[in-house]
């Protein structure tokens, strides 16, 4: 059985500063990904929310968490609208 999601302000240091640099890089690489196909806007916006996102890892105190945790959320929200957008639809017969 799975754990349940923990919030930042219950990880540790350590679990803060993966959970942010993986959605940083997932961010990198999808803007990447953006920039091949054209989609220049996004790929703006995913490269500017990942060094912001990036720039919380050096301080990742108490009164910056919640900050942190509204732009992972919008960062995790951007990256599944772009995926969602690359997914060939669905034929229904």
């Amino acid at each position: 059985m799975q754990e349940p999601g923990k919030t930042l302000d219950e990880m540790t240091l350590r679990e803060r500063t993966n959970i942010i640099s993986m959605v940083a890089q997932a961010l990198e690489e999808s803007a990447e990904e953006a920039q091949d196909i054209g989609d220049v806007r996004y790929a703006a916006n995913s490269t500017c929310l990942a060094k912001t996102i990036r720039g919380f890892v050096g301080d990742l105190s108490q009164r910056e968490l919640r900050a942190a945790t509204i732009l992972l959320e919008q960062g995790i929200s951007l990256i599944a609208s772009f995926e969602g957008r690359m997914r060939p639809e669905c034929q229904l017969h």
